[in-house]
């Protein structure tokens, strides 16, 4: 754990911990996220490298003219994976709020895979329906293919830490996210020139659905990057 104002927790320390150490560790992020909802990671094992290749390639995207991005854009309204453009999407109503589009454009991957056997039509359509992968940069599929991996792993990883923190054992739930219908977003929010719309905002509120959301935010910068799974 840390002293600062928002409480870190060492993944790190955990999983090198002894089975007492780890029922502590335990307790005490089951505190953490009773007490805030949100839980600040540190020591979490993905390589720099990895980050900064994928912050690399993504803003470049996002540095691209919106006619090269549009043609990676979701096929039809409500298509989960590919881009989308600013003023396509309104959090809020997914909470029944009407409000103006959001002020942000994103990105969106689904699985990298099919599991074995799967053969339910609306499962196919839509949570493990291709991703529309942009022409440009060279090497963005291959950088966010990488990341998406190591953030599956994260996830199951912190699964372990949530399992334990509800008294169980530490690998419950892994039979249970072996594999994940995930999703990575990267959000870029560009600057605006005129003043929003009344209850306009970057990203409306909303709730995610899932165990998790994984969120990476890029310092000095107006993008991030969340993994659900």
């Amino acid at each position: 754990m840390s002293d600062h104002s928002f409480p870190i927790f060492d993944l790190g320390a955990f999983e090198a911990a002894g089975h007492d150490e780890k029922k502590r560790l335990g307790a005490e992020v089951d505190r953490i996220c009773r007490s805030t909802g949100f839980l600040a990671i540190a020591n979490h094992g993905v390589a720099d490298s990895v980050i900064a290749e994928v912050w690399k390639k993504t803003q470049a995207f996002f540095d691209l003219p919106p006619e090269v991005k549009q043609k990676a854009k979701t096929l039809y309204p409500g298509y989960p994976y590919g881009y989308l453009g600013p003023g396509t999407e309104a959090l809020a109503k997914s909470r029944n709020v009407d409000t103006p589009p959001d002020l942000k454009e994103s990105f969106n991957g689904g699985p990298l895979s099919i599991p074995a056997g799967m053969s339910d039509p609306e499962a196919l359509g839509f949570c493990y329906a291709a991703t529309i992968w942009p022409e440009a940069p060279e090497g963005f599929v291959e950088a966010w293919k990488v990341y998406y991996r190591a953030m599956e792993d994260l996830a199951a990883r912190i699964m372990r830490v949530f399992a334990t923190a509800l008294g169980l054992d530490e690998h419950f739930f892994d039979p249970h996210v072996d594999a994940p219908i995930s999703a990575l977003r990267a959000l870029n929010y560009p600057e605006q020139h005129v003043p929003p719309q009344p209850g306009q905002l970057r990203a409306g509120a909303h709730t995610d659905y899932g165990s998790l959301t994984i969120l990476l935010p890029q310092p000095g910068s107006k993008r991030t990057r969340d993994h659900r799974s």
